[in-house]
């Protein structure tokens, strides 16, 4: 599991869709792009993929007054 910037664990299903989206960026194959890249390589695409999903998801929720 990859530790994130903000000390949460990204879960299986967020590793695997972060490197999926990153080889269909790429136009290689997912088995080629963990073929070819370092483990640390990996956490830094995870990471940014957790991070830019929660920037979105920020974004997208309803403002509360209170």
């Amino acid at each position: 599991m990859t530790e994130l910037r903000n000390g949460v664990y990204a879960t299986p299903a967020e590793e695997l869709s972060a490197l999926a989206q990153e080889a269909r960026c790429r136009g290689i194959s997912y088995g080629h792009l963990v073929a070819n890249t370092t483990t640390y390589e990996q956490q830094e695409i995870i990471r940014d993929y957790c991070e830019e999903k929660a920037r979105n998801r920020r974004r997208k929720s309803p403002r509360r007054s209170g």
